[in-house]
């Protein structure tokens, strides 16, 4: 069944990324991808070992909207699919992203729906770019009642195609244990659209989080469109 679902959500969404991308300055782009574990904020999603990820977002302005799914859902789910809003205005020298989320979980029995918001700030300054985030949800998944985080991650370019980066956050809930993260690693651009990336993620609190908090050297592709 997993299986049959990672095929048919990667041909969905190919179907759209080649419409997509037969127009000329077209306002939706996408994604598709696999990874050899899905993670997010340090801990690791689902229980395969492979995961595909993919994506369909509409811009306009310094406005978005779109959609993202993943096979890596929580609990006894199939699978992810995410809604979204955001706002990308540029203020005192960053490149500011405001944004809504809801996420859901199809093919399980368990209460892990819920809406995140963050924002999140970037400036590049030479080679080296700098991205800081705050977010939050006012119902988190699961057992956990509410949570908020944070996070900070440097980037730099060695070369045209390979640049490194590093960073770390920490997550504050209600209902579940708190843990800190860190992660880094390299990505490769292949092509204009296709890139590679090898990253080391980890926590501070494993003895909690159980296997999803243990530490994880993650490989994946995408191709963007």
């Amino acid at each position: 069944m997993r299986l049959f679902t990672t095929t048919m959500m990667a041909g969905c969404l190919l179907v759209a990324g080649e419409a997509a991308q037969a127009q000329t300055a077209s306002p939706w782009s996408g994604s598709l991808g696999l990874t050899t574990d899905y993670i997010r904020r340090g801990t690791v999603r689902g229980q395969e070992d492979v995961e595909a990820t993919g994506s369909l977002e509409y811009t306009r302005g310094s406005f978005y909207a779109g959609t993202a799914a993943n096979t890596a859902a929580v609990g006894d789910g199939d699978y992810e699919v995410d809604l979204y809003v955001g706002y990308q205005p540029t203020w005192a020298g960053w490149d500011w992203d405001l944004n809504a989320k809801r996420i859901s979980y199809f093919g399980g029995s368990g209460d892990v729906d819920h809406w995140e918001f963050y924002a999140q700030g970037t400036r590049a300054i030479g080679p080296v770019t700098a991205v800081a985030l705050v977010g939050g949800s006012p119902d988190y998944e699961g057992v956990a009642e509410d949570a908020v985080w944070a996070n900070a991650n440097l980037a730099w370019a060695l070369t045209p195609k390979l640049s490194a980066d590093i960073g770390g956050g920490f997550q504050d809930q209600q209902g579940a244990p708190d843990y800190g993260w860190w992660q880094a690693g390299v990505t490769y651009a292949f092509t204009a659209s296709i890139t590679g990336d090898l990253h080391w993620y980890d926590t501070d609190n494993a003895a909690a989080l159980g296997e999803s908090g243990d530490g994880q050297l993650v490989a994946a592709v995408s191709w963007a469109f």
